[in-house]
């Protein structure tokens, strides 16, 4: 089973994960764009069971503004560590922070908010995936 580790940007906080995550992506909605300051956002989710924080999380700050999901950061040096979604269920280690893991988007989210166009040949949803209790709705590239 894959392991990887990883830590914000100053070492306080050390996070590791096991196996592989649920669903690998970019999203590009309003939330993840200032919380990241940047124009897309890539994500891996997992399942809690299979994410932990091994060191400083008594350093963890959260910050919630959107229903369901809570962002958490390095109180010493704000930098953004996870996002917990689904009341808990899975949590989103930004892929950057883990050295080493093997990024592999499938597809886009909130690609009807983008500010810049992406053509890469992944699916694009105009919100979420039917599933994940979107539209279902798909953008062309």
């Amino acid at each position: 089973m894959i392991t990887c580790k990883g830590a914000c940007f100053c070492g306080t906080v050390e996070v590791e994960t096991t196996g592989e995550p649920v669903v690998q992506g970019f999203c590009h909605c309003a939330d993840c764009r200032a919380w990241s300051a940047t124009p897309v956002t890539a994500f891996a989710l997992w399942p809690a069971a299979m994410m932990k924080a091994t060191r400083g999380e008594a350093d963890l700050a959260s910050f919630s503004r959107t229903e369901g999901t809570v962002r958490r950061h390095c109180v010493h040096c704000g930098g953004a560590v996870m996002t917990v979604n689904d009341g808990g269920a899975l949590i989103d280690v930004y892929p950057p922070l883990l050295p080493g893991f093997a990024f592999r988007p499938r597809s886009h989210v909130h690609y009807g908010q983008r500010m810049v166009d992406m053509k890469d040949g992944l699916p694009k949803y105009r919100d979420l995936p039917a599933r994940a209790g979107g539209s279902d709705e798909m953008i062309a590239e």
